[in-house]
C-alpha cells in the first residue's frame, strides 16, 4: 500500500516537473513574442522595455513561490500512516494547521489587495468621480458583525468553510448550491484579477498577454495544488 502511494506521489511529481520544463521553455521565447501592432506601428516614439535586471526580478518571484509549494508538497515531515497520518496530512494541506498570526495576516491582506484593487480602482475613481469610496462604508460596518458573530460559530463548530456550515444547518443541496455560486463568482472574479497583470506584464515587457496568464495560473495552481494552504500563506507573506 505504501508502496502504490509512494509510486503514485512520484509519478505526479514527475508531470509537474514536465508540464514545468514545457511551460519555461514556452517562456523562454518571451523577448520574441512582441505585440504585433507595437512592431508595426509607424510612430517615432520608442517604448520602455524591461531591463535584464526586471527580467531577474519577475522570474525571482515566480521561481520562490514555485519553490515554497515543491517544499511543502513534497519535503515537509506530514503524517504518515493510514488513519491519523492521513487525518494530520489532510488537517496541514486544506487548514495550514500551525500558522502563527503574522503569515496569516500577510497573507489575508495579499488575498483582498490584488490587481482590480491596485489598477481597477484607481482608474474608476480617475473617469467617474470618487463616489466608489462609499463602499469603505458597507465595509467597516459588515466586518464587525462577521468578526463577532459569524466567525465564532464556524470556529467552535471546526467546520472548513459557510458551506459546510450550511450542509449541516439546512442540507446537501443548500450546501452545493452556494457552493456553485460560489464558483460562478469567483470565475468571472479571477478571471479580471488575472487579466489585469497580465495586460500590464504584456504591456511592460512585449510578452504576449496570453502566455502571461497561463503563467500566472500555472504559478498559483502548482504551488496551491502542492503545498497546500501552507504554501499559500507563505507564498502570499512573500509576495
Amino acid at each position: 500500500m505504501a508502496r502504490k502511494v509512494h509510486t503514485a506521489a512520484a509519478g505526479r511529481r514527475w508531470r509537474w516537473c514536465l508540464l514545468l520544463g514545457c511551460l519555461f521553455a514556452l517562456a523562454g521565447g518571451m523577448p520574441g513574442v512582441v505585440g504585433q501592432d507595437d512592431a508595426g506601428s509607424d510612430s517615432g516614439v520608442s517604448r520602455r522595455s524591461f531591463t535584464v535586471y526586471d527580467y531577474l526580478a519577475v522570474a525571482f518571484m515566480l521561481v520562490i513561490s514555485i519553490g515554497i509549494g515543491v517544499f511543502y508538497g513534497w519535503f515537509e515531515q506530514r503524517g504518515a500512516g493510514v488513519d491519523e497520518g492521513a487525518g494530520e496530512s489532510s488537517n496541514d494541506f486544506l487548514l495550514g494547521s500551525g500558522m502563527s498570526l503574522f503569515p496569516v495576516t500577510l497573507s489575508l491582506t495579499t488575498s483582498f489587495i490584488t490587481a482590480i484593487e491596485l489598477l481597477g480602482n484607481p482608474a474608476e475613481m480617475f473617469f467617474n468621480g470618487t463616489q466608489f469610496s462609499l463602499i469603505v462604508i458597507s465595509m467597516v460596518l459588515v466586518v464587525p458583525v462577521a468578526v463577532k458573530v459569524f466567525y465564532p460559530i464556524y470556529y467552535k463548530l471546526e467546520v472548513t468553510s459557510c458551506y459546510e456550515y450550511l450542509g449541516m444547518r439546512f442540507d446537501k443541496r443548500i450546501r452545493t448550491f452556494g457552493a456553485v455560486l460560489y464558483i460562478l463568482q469567483m470565475l468571472f472574479y479571477t478571471s479580471v484579477a488575472v487579466l489585469a497583470p497580465a495586460i500590464a506584464l504584456s504591456e511592460a515587457t512585449g510578452l504576449n498577454k496570453y502566455i502571461a496568464v497561463v503563467l500566472i495560473y500555472f504559478v498559483c495552481i502548482f504551488y496551491s495544488s502542492q503545498g497546500g494552504m501552507k504554501a499559500v500563506v507563505i507564498a502570499d507573506t512573500f509576495q
